[in-house]
């Protein structure tokens, strides 16, 4: 009988899924425990309504966008390489839940369903890119990987998608948030 991958390596992905998930039950909780003025900000109608009708400077959206996603990477990168790379990791997936979860809470409090709608436009198309590109560093770690010079390879590999990811989160991803609050306002 042959061994299959899963079978083969000892830690499973519902593990992290598991922290992912507890992280966005940790967000929603806090939004939950908030004031009600604690949740205005940007799924305000005057924000959304003055979003819609902007014209983007491109440039300044993707020396922001470029520097925070390649930070979030790198750090990304530097905990695979260490070895606590699963704690680390599980403890960013953490995070990233809590700040999804608190996102969408503020948006479906504020807007209902065009908020759920306005968080799922505001990961779209760029999360296609990031998903190979921090997914790969993530499983690399959690399934335990050994070689620094795949562990290289693969980190490049995922650059570049995390450049593709950053473009279409420049160029693309404010092209159809607009249209998509023009269309719901």
């Amino acid at each position: 009988m042959s061994e299959t991958f899963w079978n083969k390596y000892p830690v499973r992905p519902a593990k992290y899924l598991a922290f992912f998930f507890s992280g966005v039950l940790a967000g929603i909780l806090a939004v939950q425990m908030q004031e009600d003025a604690a949740v205005t900000g940007i799924f305000g109608e005057y924000f959304l309504n003055q979003y819609a009708n902007l014209r983007i400077n491109t440039g300044k959206l993707l020396n922001y966008v470029g520097r925070y996603r390649c930070g979030q990477y790198f750090l990304a990168v530097c905990c695979g390489a260490l070895p606590a790379a699963q704690v680390l990791l599980g403890f960013l997936l953490f995070f990233l839940g809590m700040a999804w979860g608190t996102s969408l809470s503020i948006s479906t409090i504020r807007l209902g369903l065009k908020g759920i709608l306005i968080c799922t436009a505001g990961i779209f198309p760029q999360f296609f890119f990031y998903l190979p590109a921090f997914g790969w560093i993530w499983m690399w770690a959690a399934y335990g990987g050994r070689s620094r010079k795949r562990y290289l390879i693969l980190a490049v590999a995922g650059f570049v998608f995390l450049m593709f990811g950053i473009g279409t989160e420049t160029w693309i991803n404010p092209l159809i948030l607009q249209q998509i609050l023009r269309k719901i306002s």
